[in-house]
């Protein structure tokens, strides 16, 4: 099989990125709104070495690149996908991406309707890492198009969608939950397909030894991409430039907030990322009452599994005056979910509670 990337092809230089216009800074939260599947990390170099999770969605038109077969709940039955046709191209076409010197391939898994590639970067690149996807992609639409040249309609269509969607790994913590987020893709999408009520019944989880009310989709908890959207006036100017990018970084890889969001900053940070197509987990005061249901956008929200609201269970029948420690209680949780590993969460009841 013949090699992906040639020298050749990546031989001319992008322009020079300090000869852009420079634009005006402003707080995270109000950054102006570009489509999410057509931007790129503007803080980050795409031609130095790094890890990256692509996730490459299929052409509507295109065949689908798998099925997907196995028990969630049956270790001796697991989860997994049968690749088609299709997707057996693209699954030599990613094992062919380790002959080149400059990638490796950590791990990658192939869904009916997309799929999730953890790739490596190792040695600074002539071209933006994107140009080397976009290789790919076509690598893998004209061999599908050789190959079964009697498809109606097969030299019109590409296996793809336009475009694709990163998330840029920044620390080893990061990279470990995205290829633990690839491995268990297949049983996470068998669970929703086959137990809908593990995403909207009133549920329990243990975190950090306090018994917390859930409710919506608890799989949020094991996603890749958390960040803490805490916004302090305290911050000193390197604190909120961290904070700022890992927000930035979370909301352009439609990846999940986690906060009370009870200030104006965090509510509008709340908005972006659920208007770019992420996820939120709002962390609430008062708990969440055994019957409860959601209602407006956070109904919507949670029947699209892209919210779980944890709730702090209440101490007494009356709703609870909102006081400074317990607002300090709540940033802490969301910071302590950021930045620990899913394993570190127990999920204590499924079915209904009686209080």
């Amino acid at each position: 099989m013949p090699m992906i990337f040639s020298q050749e092809q990546a031989a001319n230089q992008l322009p020079d990125k300090n000869n852009q216009p420079d634009k005006k800074q402003r707080p995270a939260y109000y950054k102006e709104h570009r489509p999410h599947n057509c931007r790129r990390a503007t803080f980050h170099d795409y031609r130095r070495p790094g890890k990256y999770m692509i996730n490459l969605t299929k052409d509507p038109a295109a065949p689908a690149y798998s099925r997907l077969a196995g028990d969630p709940t049956d270790p001796q039955n697991p989860a997994r996908t049968l690749l088609s046709p299709a997707g057996e191209i693209i699954n030599r076409m990613i094992t062919d991406l380790n002959t080149y010197p400059d990638f490796e391939i950590e791990n990658h898994v192939i869904m009916p309707d997309h799929v999730h590639i953890l790739w490596r970067v190792k040695y600074d690149l002539p071209k933006d890492f994107g140009y080397y996807v976009g290789l790919f992609k076509s690598r893998c639409t004209k061999i599908w198009r050789e190959t079964f040249p009697e498809i109606p309609n097969v030299r019109s269509t590409s296996l793809f969608a336009p475009k694709f969607n990163d998330r840029i790994a920044f620390s080893e913590e990061m990279a470990i939950r995205m290829n633990n987020y690839i491995s268990d893709n297949p049983r996470r999408r068998l669970l929703a397909i086959r137990h809908p009520n593990l995403f909207n019944k009133a549920q329990r989880v243990r975190i950090l030894d306090i018994e917390l009310d859930v409710f919506g989709n608890f799989h949020l908890l094991k996603h890749p991409q958390i960040a803490a959207a805490v916004v302090s006036s305290r911050y000193t100017p390197e604190q909120r430039a961290s904070y700022e990018r890992a927000w930035e970084e979370t909301i352009r890889g439609q990846g999940v907030l986690v906060s009370p969001f009870i200030s104006k900053p965090e509510q509008e940070l709340m908005h972006r990322v659920i208007e770019e197509g992420g996820s939120i987990i709002r962390l609430i005061p008062d708990g969440i009452p055994p019957r409860y249901k959601p209602s407006g956008k956070e109904f919507t929200l949670c029947a699209e599994g892209r919210c779980l609201l944890i709730g702090m269970p209440r101490q007494s029948m009356h709703k609870e005056e909102l006081r400074r420690n317990k607002c300090l209680l709540l940033n802490n949780l969301a910071r302590w979910i950021a930045s620990h590993p899913s394993e570190s969460l127990t999920l204590i009841s499924t079915g209904s509670r009686n209080r």
